[in-house]
């Protein structure tokens, strides 16, 4: 989902997703990019125009069909944040 709502925003180079999303290994993002073309949410085309060959990832139209439903899921993660934050601790402290 982080990835579809950053190419949501406009296209993006791997070097570009791979830095926003540095908490995400390369084989996770790259499976993740590889995952999302295959289902059509994505598309990968090499840019021509730069020296080095670098794919530039752009959603489709089924993947912006998403948009709506991403944004509706941002504001429930903003509004209840401090509820997750809240659970999460209560599970840290139950496992530890």
């Amino acid at each position: 989902m982080a990835v579809l709502a950053l190419l949501a925003r406009g296209g993006r180079r791997y070097q570009d997703i791979d830095d926003a999303l540095d908490a995400v290994s390369h084989k996770v993002l790259t499976d993740t990019l590889r995952r999302a073309e295959r289902d059509g949410l994505i598309t990968r085309r090499l840019d021509s125009g730069r020296v080095e060959t670098a794919a530039l990832y752009e959603l489709t139209d089924l993947g912006r069909s998403l948009d709506d439903p991403l944004v509706a899921l941002e504001r429930w993660v903003d509004s209840y944040w401090s509820r997750i934050e809240a659970a999460r601790q209560i599970w840290d402290r139950r496992e530890s």
